[in-house]
């Protein structure tokens, strides 16, 4: 028997669902804090169209629960297959609106980035991959130059990073000398 391509299926046979997601990474956001504890939080996807934050460590004895900083957050997602040329998307929310942005691209016909929907549209997928604490004006340094994002994205190692990683030297810094 051959596998039936989603979306192709006769009428009335189950579809084939498209895999399912890893279990769920924290993407760290370097400097940002748990107001009740001071422990590092950071991102994670609990399913196709929601996120979470989250203390990287298990939660400290003593904290009464996450409290995340209304901060402005710049972000890198990457889309999973890529779409024609495009791997990334680079983007910016403001006021700690992170968590609603990203369902915003997984969910919205009008609210997400083109680029996202035009991408989940033809079966695709994205994820989050690396996190900063920044303003526009970062998301715009950023933007400008073409291949940062694909020298920031940990999934995406090019020859510098292999060999970075190779040498021991852990991941590659940010071309215009940020954290992260």
């Amino acid at each position: 028997m051959t596998p039936v391509q989603a979306g192709s299926a006769p009428q009335g046979a189950p579809a084939i669902l498209p895999p399912p997601l890893a279990a769920p990474q924290i993407v760290a956001c370097p400097g940002l804090g748990c107001l009740a504890c001071g422990s590092p939080v950071g991102c994670q996807r609990l399913h196709r169209t929601a996120w979470a934050w989250a203390h990287l460590d298990p939660r400290p004895v003593g904290c009464p629960g996450l409290l995340v900083p209304p901060a402005d957050i710049v972000y890198l997602v990457h889309l999973v297959p890529a779409y024609r040329h495009a791997r990334h998307y680079l983007g910016f929310a403001e006021r700690a609106g992170l968590l609603k942005r990203l369902r915003e691209h997984a969910t919205s016909d009008h609210d997400g980035a083109r680029l996202l929907r035009v991408a989940l549209a033809v079966g695709g997928d994205f994820e989050l991959t690396r996190l900063w604490l920044g303003s526009r004006k970062l998301e715009r340094q950023y933007k400008q130059r073409k291949a940062a994002p694909r020298l920031l994205c940990p999934v995406c190692p090019t020859r510098a990073h292999t060999d970075r990683l190779a040498a021991g030297q852990g991941v590659l810094p940010d071309p215009l000398g940020g954290g992260g």
